[in-house]
């Protein structure tokens, strides 16, 4: 079973073309490794595959429901966000309930008010109606598993932890 294709693609930046005519099928338990030098088209074709470029030519087929997760070549800018916050990103609208979960939690932990119980429990039932709670032990387990304190914000890490946190990233949305 297909759970992506590319038929006949082609693509350029300018002049000098990424992609003439390429062909690819990727199956469902396949593992795909792209290798290729600086400027080949490596990024270009994982841009493609995401949805963040389009073809120049050529047709691109997503089987629906497919989640595709990748993990960008640029490592996020030095950023004050949580750790907890930049992995939860990885599971879109209700990544920022949970996210906003996690944060009321721990204001209310440190200075108990009314406004803060009474958010906490709208958020409940927003994570409740959405399958939350599963996502966000999902967002636990990742940082568990990679070693990340989510609570940590992301400008007190190196490159290579910050290269970690978005691994966790784009692997917590268990993509395809």
């Amino acid at each position: 079973m297909s759970l992506l294709r590319l038929d006949k693609v082609s693509l350029a930046y300018g002049h000098r073309p990424l992609l003439e005519h390429a062909q690819l099928e990727i199956r469902r338990g396949e593992r795909v490794c792209l290798v290729g030098r600086n400027g080949a088209g490596k990024s270009s074709l994982i841009r493609l595959l995401s949805g963040e470029a389009t073809p120049d030519d050529g047709s691109l087929w997503v089987r629906p429901g497919t989640r595709i997760a990748h993990l960008a070549q640029e490592v996020s800018p030095d950023s004050g966000e949580s750790i907890f916050d930049i992995v939860a990103s990885g599971l879109a609208e209700l990544g920022q309930l949970i996210s906003q979960y996690h944060h009321t939690t721990t204001e209310l932990a440190h200075a108990p008010t009314l406004a803060l119980t009474q958010r906490l429990a709208q958020l409940q039932h927003q994570l409740e109606a959405g399958d939350g709670w599963r996502l966000e032990q999902r967002v636990e387990m990742v940082l568990s598993r990679l070693g990340l304190d989510g609570d940590a914000s992301m400008h007190s890490l190196s490159g290579g932890w910050r290269r970690r946190v978005m691994l966790a990233r784009a692997l917590v949305c268990e993509p395809d």
